[in-house]
């Protein structure tokens, strides 16, 4: 055998062995995601947030009788995780105790910025100060806490499992942030998704 035809039998050997071994590395990936033991990147949080300009032209128009803040954004690195955010506070104008604060995150599916919306059951809980409801909006999952006595609320939910909107309201009614949520352009956020 010539050194030539041995090369060329060495190469072929040696490119099924890379052959193989590529193949056993795809069915071991295949297995691990199968199995749970390793997570598809997007559950991981491989993707980037979306710019937060994005974000703020979802924030709702200021509505009749109110005014409002400039909208903010902000992009935030933790831990090497990068967040965006956008952010505007509205007030009503014959009652200036009364506050409206309204920021959508898009956490671009980070390990435990969503461990709130896990559960997605309906649930009630009473109390003489006030209540925790979880429920659906649109068939978006939200957690709603309000306070009679010092007519406070908090409305968070999250839109196609990617961005968290959270709806805080000072001087308010029960069930009054809905009404907000409502205002938020949630097409564009789906769009977005």
């Amino acid at each position: 055998m010539s050194f030539g035809a041995r090369r060329n039998q060495t190469c072929t050997a040696g490119g099924a062995l890379l052959a193989s071994a590529a193949v056993n590395w795809r069915w071991l990936m295949w297995m691990a995601l199968a199995s749970g033991l390793v997570e598809p990147l997007s559950a991981q949080g491989g993707i980037d947030p979306v710019h937060y300009f994005q974000l703020i032209y979802a924030l709702p128009r200021t509505p009749e009788g109110y005014t409002s803040t400039k909208p903010a954004g902000a992009k935030i690195i933790t831990n090497g995780v990068p967040v965006t955010e956008a952010s505007r506070q509205y007030g009503h104008k014959k009652r200036p105790p009364k506050v409206i604060r309204i920021k959508i995150t898009d956490g671009a599916f980070q390990r435990g910025l969503y461990d709130e919306f896990a559960d997605t059951k309906d649930f009630n809980r009473e109390w003489a100060d006030g209540y925790y409801k979880g429920y659906k909006i649109d068939a978006y999952p939200v957690r709603e806490r309000y306070s009679k006595y010092k007519r406070e609320a908090t409305l968070r939910g999250v839109v196609e499992g990617r961005f968290i909107v959270e709806i805080t309201g000072y001087d308010v009614g029960p069930s009054e942030l809905v009404e907000w949520w409502r205002m938020i352009d949630i097409r564009r956020l789906v769009a977005l998704h």
